[in-house]
C-alpha cells in the first residue's frame, strides 16, 4: 500500500511527505466521501501534528492531479474521495449520511448520450440527494407525502418544518 502511495506521489511530481501519505492512507480507508476535517481528526489522533490548512492544500493538489475528487458538497462542506473510477453516492439531506452506490446505474444513459451527441464521455460521478430510511421514520405520513409528491396543496395544509415546504 505504502509503495503504491509513493509511486502515486512521484508519478504526479508531488513531494513525498508524512502529511500526504497519511491523507492518502485515510482516504483509502473510507468507502464514502469524507471531509478535510474528518481526515484531520483521524490523523491528528496518532500523535503527529498536522494543520487543517495543510490538509486542504494537499487535498486540492490531489484533485488537481486527479488522485482524488471533490465528490459532494453538503451545507457548504466539501467532501473528497480517492479517484478510483466510478463514484456514486446517495446523500441524506437531513442527517448528511453518505451511502455508496456499488453499481453504476447510468451506463445505458451514457451510451445513449454518446450515440445522440457524438460526445465521448470520459468520466462521471453520480450524486443523488434525498432522505435516508432512518430519517424517513422520523417524519409524519403527511410530511413524507409532501416530499414524495411536492404537491403545493399539501405544503399549504400542514406544519412541515422542512425548508422545501416554506
Amino acid at each position: 500500500m505504502k509503495k503504491a502511495f509513493l509511486k502515486t506521489l512521484k508519478d504526479n511530481d508531488l513531494k513525498v511527505t508524512k502529511n500526504r501519505l497519511a491523507i492518502l492512507k485515510e482516504l483509502e480507508k473510507r468507502e464514502v466521501p469524507t471531509t478535510a476535517e474528518d481526515i484531520y481528526n483521524a490523523i491528528s489522533t496518532k500523535g503527529e501534528k498536522y494543520s487543517i490548512s495543510s490538509i486542504y492544500r494537499a487535498l486540492n493538489q490531489f484533485c488537481e492531479k486527479n488522485i482524488a475528487k471533490r465528490t459532494a458538497e453538503i451545507d457548504g462542506t466539501t467532501y473528497f474521495q480517492l479517484n478510483n473510477g466510478h463514484i456514486h453516492s446517495l446523500i441524506c439531506e437531513r442527517c448528511k449520511k453518505i451511502i455508496p452506490i456499488n453499481h453504476c446505474p447510468i451506463h445505458s444513459l451514457i451510451d445513449d448520450i454518446e450515440n445522440k451527441t457524438e460526445f465521448i464521455v470520459t468520466g462521471h460521478y453520480l450524486e443523488i440527494k434525498g432522505i435516508c430510511k432512518n430519517c424517513q421514520k422520523k417524519l409524519s405520513k403527511e410530511e413524507l407525502e409532501c416530499i414524495k409528491n411536492s404537491d403545493e396543496e399539501l405544503h399549504s395544509t400542514h406544519k412541515c418544518k422542512d425548508e422545501h415546504c416554506i
